[in-house]
């Protein structure tokens, strides 16, 4: 006995399932990998070369505001870096020492090779002074590329439990629907061509005699039906 087609509609929930079951792996891949690259770097979300930083003070207000997120690129070579350029930085004092900031740079000091010495930075906010330090540009960590409206939003979304409930938890449980759904169809498919071969070994089992009683009891079962018939 060749196996059944499958029906267009079993075709179409087929094509849907895997669509749906390989969009939400990729999703939960992607945030699984920036928690892990996060762990990895200290804090610092950085995958293929760029950092991923929630910006949490207005010190770079009008450029850049609290709870941005702001993607930024790693520099090769320091020395390329220039006035007008923001930057993150391992702050190297005051009661920020050790954090990352972004600020722009607004002085260059290089040596008579052209090396850089140091950097004078500064926040866009206008109510915030030049930062009080000369910046080693061994403290420079990325150079600002652009924000990030998508993950931003994205962060904010699932710092709600509605948004953990919509992204996270209800993609898993339609996963988990559509696997046992596809399990029972194909359970049932299976039963009910497991019944077919059964019915038709039956059959084959009888004897030529069993068969033809067989056939005459539905031809005069067919008959009977047709005849009170009016």
């Amino acid at each position: 006995m060749s196996k059944p087609q499958p029906t267009k509609a079993k075709k179409i929930y087929n094509i849907v399932s895997t669509t749906i079951i390989a969009v939400i792996f990729v999703f939960l891949v992607v945030i699984v990998s920036l928690m892990l690259a996060q762990r990895k770097n200290g804090g610092d979300s950085k995958i293929f070369g760029y950092y991923m930083y929630d910006v949490v003070t207005d010190s770079m207000s009008g450029t850049i505001e609290p709870a941005d997120v702001i993607l930024c690129k790693s520099i090769d070579d320091k020395n390329a870096l220039k006035e007008g350029d923001i930057i993150t930085f391992v702050a190297p004092s005051g009661v920020l020492k050790g954090q990352n900031i972004t600020h722009r740079i607004i002085e260059v000091h290089r040596a008579e090779n052209g090396a850089v010495e140091y950097f004078i930075t500064k926040g866009d906010n206008p109510n915030v002074g030049v930062d009080n330090w000369q910046l080693s540009p061994d403290s420079v960590k990325a150079k600002f590329v652009r924000k990030s409206v998508f993950i931003g939003g994205l962060r904010r979304f699932l710092s709600h439990w509605y948004g953990y409930v919509l992204l996270i938890a209800l993609p898993l449980s339609i996963v988990g629907v559509l696997i046992i759904v596809g399990f029972v169809q194909d359970k049932v498919a299976a039963e009910k061509s497991k019944s077919a071969k059964l019915d038709a070994s039956s059959i084959d089992n009888l004897t030529d005699e069993q068969k033809k009683r067989l056939l005459d009891e539905i031809l005069t079962s067919r008959n009977k039906d047709g005849g009170d018939e009016k």
